[in-house]
């Protein structure tokens, strides 16, 4: 019986604990561990060479870009759409490379203002003048260009660019279909990485936390101080023979035991002042019940047992074990006993309560 107090905790705290350290692996592998690109290095993306720049952490500027080939949500900011850029939403530009090749450039948050500044810049002044100006980088990770972008990335080459003849071999002589996803980390927007990594390390917190908990002996406590007090061996002797109701209650002469789902608790039958049957309604109307001990220094056990007849027949063997015992609920009762626990005690033992 104590073996079972003992590691009672398994049966929930254990597979709770893995669970939640699967799911912090989860969400981990759903972002690809993107967290690692906010503590690496990122480089100018034009000196990456073309076989290391798939998944590298690269960095544009503003001014080096060179036009835009697509736009997701972008608005004017008046309704004189020739005189001024769009802004906000998402922009795909693209950036010529040392190696001779474009690639595209994802732009969205504040950096679309940026490229709308430069935009206006560039007509209003040149574009000598215009990459004189200083914006901040735009941060981001390489990654492959969707078909769709790739697509419209294609059709812009075939307007702007010289000697197109819209051949895949051209295509692939003039662009990379790789695009520079900025403010992102690996596959994921930098804000969606940084919450679901922050979301497994909550995850992962509280699972050490329970792990250590349960190493600790926190589930088990009393147990183990009642077997250090008065001994395993005759604790089992008396458990052996004591009552036990639900397998979640054990009296015993001198000490009672309750399995609880995720501890266990022991404590001096004798201690026990008052006990009653208390009920909680469950979904679909269904009563489940509970058997409360309280004691004489204010401590309040309480064990699910379901059914009210089990409930019953643990007072009636309580009420063999000890003497006098106050049973019953009525707010008089819990009145005294929260106001004056003596005075309560008192009554039970003169009868009058």
């Amino acid at each position: 019986m104590l073996k079972k107090a003992k590691w009672n905790y398994r049966r929930l705290v254990l597979p709770l604990i893995l669970g939640l350290l699967l799911c912090c692996a989860a969400l981990l592998l759903l972002t690809g561990f993107g967290i690692r690109y906010g503590f690496v290095t990122s480089l100018p993306v034009e000196s990456i060479p073309a076989d290391q720049l798939k998944g590298a952490c690269a960095q544009v500027g503003v001014t080096s870009l060179e036009g835009t080939f697509a736009r997701i949500g972008s608005v004017y900011s008046s309704d004189d759409e020739e005189e001024e850029a769009p802004v906000g939403g998402t922009q795909f530009c693209m950036v010529k490379l040392n190696d001779g090749h474009y690639i595209a450039v994802r732009v969205s948050g504040e950096h679309t203002a940026d490229v709308a500044t430069f935009s206006q810049a560039v007509a209003d002044m040149g574009i000598d003048q215009a990459r004189t100006l200083s914006f901040p980088l735009i941060r981001g990770t390489v990654n492959e260009l969707p078909d769709n972008l790739y697509a419209l990335f294609c059709n812009w080459a075939d307007q702007y660019l010289e000697d197109s003849d819209g051949s895949e071999a051209f295509y692939e002589a003039n662009l990379h279909k790789l695009i520079l996803d900025g403010d992102y980390y690996g596959a994921f927007p930098q804000g969606t990485v940084i919450f679901l990594t922050i979301l497994a390390g909550l995850l992962l917190a509280l699972a050490v936390a329970l792990l250590v908990f349960a190493l600790l002996g926190n589930f088990d406590r009393s147990v183990r101080a009642g077997v250090k007090a008065v001994g395993r061996e005759a604790l089992e002797k008396e458990f052996a023979e004591a009552e036990s109701y639900a397998g979640r209650l054990v009296l015993g002469p001198e000490h009672t035991l309750l399995l609880h789902r995720f501890s266990s608790e022991l404590f001096n039958t004798k201690d026990v002042l008052w006990a009653y049957a208390r009920s909680r309604r469950l979904e679909g109307g269904k009563l489940s019940w509970f058997f409360v001990m309280k004691t004489g220094d204010k401590r309040e056990y309480s064990v699910c047992l379901g059914d009210a007849k089990l409930v019953q027949a643990a007072e009636e063997r309580l009420k063999s074990l000890v003497s006098p015992l106050c049973t019953g609920f009525d707010k008089e009762k819990q009145a005294l006993y929260d106001k004056d626990v003596n005075t309560f005690r008192a009554r039970v033992k003169n009868g009058s309560i």
